[in-house]
């Protein structure tokens, strides 16, 4: 039986990555802590952006698609 890959749930991603921020905004994190928190950030923060950017290129294809249908 392999292995499902959950689903990224992009809200809760951003909803994670500003509790991070945050949470180091307050300074009470530990240096232990702080290193996990920030690699657990970074990871977000990346697959965050790769999102977006693929959602950002969807919408550009829609708006091409239906802009040259209005043409037609």
């Amino acid at each position: 039986m392999s292995k499902e890959k959950k689903k990224f749930n992009f809200t809760k991603a951003f909803t994670d990555l500003e509790a991070i921020a945050a949470s180091f905004e307050d300074g009470g994190v530990d240096l232990e802590e702080g290193i996990k928190k920030f690699e657990q950030g970074l990871f977000l923060a990346r697959e965050l952006k790769t999102r977006l950017s693929k959602l950002e290129n969807k919408i550009e294809e829609i708006k091409i698609k239906y802009t040259d249908a209005l043409k037609e």
